[in-house]
């Protein structure tokens, strides 16, 4: 009884694939491809020479690093002058201007 089954579905099997086809693709899609590689070989210019090499995690973050390491040194040597918060009080104090708002009123008398 159960040969009888494995053979049925043994056949079943084999007369399922009666109807395929071979699966077919795009008539252009190697044209496209081709070009695409042929595209990216031609690009090596070098702007995208630099351009993929500052992508680069451990160039970018090393020239991170570098930018945050040089604000610190300025932070700390500026640290110490007082003359600088002085001199900007100066300016502002120089630049200053009242502000006339539209309720100081005037004497409109005459």
């Amino acid at each position: 009884m159960q040969k009888h089954n494995i053979e049925k579905l043994v056949e079943e099997t084999i007369n399922s694939f009666d109807g395929a086809k071979r699966a077919e693709s795009n008539p252009f899609l190697l044209t496209r491809v081709f070009a695409r590689l042929r595209d990216k070989e031609d690009v090596q210019n070098a702007w995208s020479k630099a351009g993929s090499f500052l992508s680069r995690p451990a160039v970018a973050l090393t020239g991170l690093l570098l930018i945050i390491l040089v604000n610190v040194a300025i932070i700390i040597n500026n640290k110490d002058d007082n003359d600088t918060l002085q001199n900007l009080t100066s300016v502002k104090d120089e630049f200053a201007i009242n502000v006339i708002s539209i309720y100081d009123y005037e004497n409109q008398e005459p």
